[in-house]
């Protein structure tokens, strides 16, 4: 048994700004300043340097990142403690607008991308057809040795602060469009991605957080086998998102009138199937394994797409008679849905990196009844939203 801590409460403090000190910028793209570089090369975090000229670290925060600058007196305060000149802290440094960072995927030219700081190096991501409605951080054109040169829509500050959680559930779209909602510098990035997939991108430090759901099939347990088979080089922590229902979804009048796997077998039915290293492709292999199905019906899916809302809206729209999807997903469209196991949706983040603002931040709206009780509307159980579940040692 491994021992499961919740995270309760919103530690989100009101943001505090001492009257005449500080001003709004505006909303012109802005490289980072030379404040960060001279705090860190004195070794002082941003608590330190706040406590030090009597600001609330939310406000050097805010100056730091160019969401507002400081009056003369508190300029004037920072540059004696970190004993620079002004000019060095706060001068004007707008004209950098392009990026050379790697990417995560292959992108064509002029492409809207994500933008993102991960262990200590900028990432470009390619927005999908699900992101149409957001707007970009930068446009991206690749260039030599793998690299991409992204043109920023934002500032390199506010875009150092986004933070990058991939995973197949939907509602983590949920999760982030509350987070976003709130008045933070960065922004909080969905990118669907199947489990093996977050997985091996939280590996290679792609992503900042990876949403997993594979079970074991010789154990039957739950992440834990996969999780520490891909997360050898740092300490992992399991937080439990919340537990779902997996099955087979199919048009509400069932024209093909499918009541359970044994009936993939018929010929002529259409699949929409999921990547291989997918939770559900895992969960349909096993299912047909205990059928006596050849796993040649997963393999020979009539189109294989990306997410569970991908495999009903194929469902949904007729390109295919059944998929396998969550019960979420079912709601969404209004499938009928035919249940095949109940699995655990943990999100996997290294230790190292839970005290970082942005993931107390994801762990405090993702704990608050709001969110609960949205996510138990479309089917999940939230019980354990919140609990550790365990912790994968670094070997």
């Amino acid at each position: 048994m491994y021992a499961r801590h919740a995270f309760h409460g919103d530690s989100t403090r009101a943001f505090r700004a001492f009257g005449g000190l500080l001003s709004i910028r505006d909303d012109k793209p802005r490289a980072e300043g030379g404040l960060r570089s001279a705090r860190e090369a004195r070794g002082l975090s941003q608590a330190a340097l706040a406590e030090a000229v009597g600001l609330a670290r939310q406000s050097l925060n805010a100056i730091e990142t160019g969401r507002a600058v400081p009056g003369v007196d508190v300029a004037l305060r920072i540059a004696r403690v970190l004993e620079a000149p002004v000019e060095a802290l706060f001068g004007s440094d707008s004209d950098e607008s392009r990026l050379t960072t790697e990417v995560e995927s292959a992108l064509r030219q002029d492409a809207r991308v994500a933008l993102a700081h991960v262990g200590g190096r900028w990432l470009s991501y390619p927005l999908g057809p699900g992101s149409a409605q957001r707007s970009a951080d930068a446009i991206a054109a690749p260039a030599r040795g793998g690299k991409v040169h992204a043109e920023l829509l934002r500032s390199a500050a506010d875009c150092r602060d986004n933070l990058v959680v991939m995973g197949c559930a939907p509602v983590l779209g949920l999760l982030s469009d509350r987070l976003n909602a709130r008045a933070n510098s960065g922004r909080y990035w969905w990118l669907l991605r199947s489990s093996g997939a977050a997985l091996e991108a939280l590996s290679r430090g792609e992503t900042h957080v990876a949403g997993v759901h594979l079970v074991d099939s010789r154990t039957g347990e739950a992440n834990v086998p996969d999780v520490r088979e891909y997360g050898a080089r740092r300490t992992l922590t399991l937080v439990t998102l919340g537990r779902w229902e997996v099955g087979l979804v199919v048009p509400a009048s069932n024209p093909k009138r499918i009541k359970g796997v044994g009936d993939l077998g018929r010929r002529g039915l259409r699949l929409a199937g999921r990547e291989a290293g997918s939770g559900a492709r895992r969960l349909l292999e096993r299912e047909l394994a205990r059928a006596g199905i050849p796993l040649s019906v997963a393999e020979n899916a009539v189109c294989t797409v990306p997410g569970h809302l991908e495999v009903a809206q194929a469902v949904f729209i007729g390109a295919a008679d059944v998929g396998v999807a969550t019960r979420d997903a079912a709601l969404v469209y209004d499938l009928r849905f035919i249940p095949l196991a109940e699995e655990r949706y943990d999100l996997v983040v290294p230790r190292d990196e839970l005290n970082d603002a942005r993931i107390t931040r994801l762990f405090d709206v993702m704990t608050t009844s709001a969110f609960r009780r949205e996510i138990a509307a479309l089917g999940y159980d939230a019980r354990q939203c919140g609990d550790r579940v365990a912790e994968i040692r670094a070997r």
